[in-house]
């Protein structure tokens, strides 16, 4: 089981450790995930996914995905890769404006 800590999280979606907080105590309420003691740092904590959480996120999520794994399918292995590039250079690009944005 992978976890993270709450900063790195924060860090990862480019957010206040606040923000973060508020989000990981509505996701604890739902039962999604609990906190933990960083066994190797007290001041850090664990964010820990739920055993639970990934069935029930599926069990929400899993039809939207089979229906893009249908809709990719009809797609050449070149038309795919040439999606794959534009999105993989979306992100740089979006990562460079807020990168700037940030710099102001």
């Amino acid at each position: 089981m992978r976890h993270l800590a709450a900063g790195d999280l924060a860090e990862r979606a480019n957010i206040t450790t606040g923000a973060v907080t508020g989000v990981l105590n509505r996701l604890e309420r739902a039962g999604y995930v609990h906190r933990q003691p960083d066994p190797n740092d007290r001041r850090r904590v664990r964010v820990v996914l739920d055993a639970s959480a990934a069935t029930r996120v599926f069990a929400v999520y899993g039809p939207h995905y089979e229906r893009l794994g249908a809709l990719l399918a009809g797609y050449t292995p070149d038309e795919t890769a040439v999606l794959a590039d534009f999105f993989v250079r979306a992100r740089e690009a979006m990562q460079h404006s807020l990168d700037e944005i940030r710099e102001t």
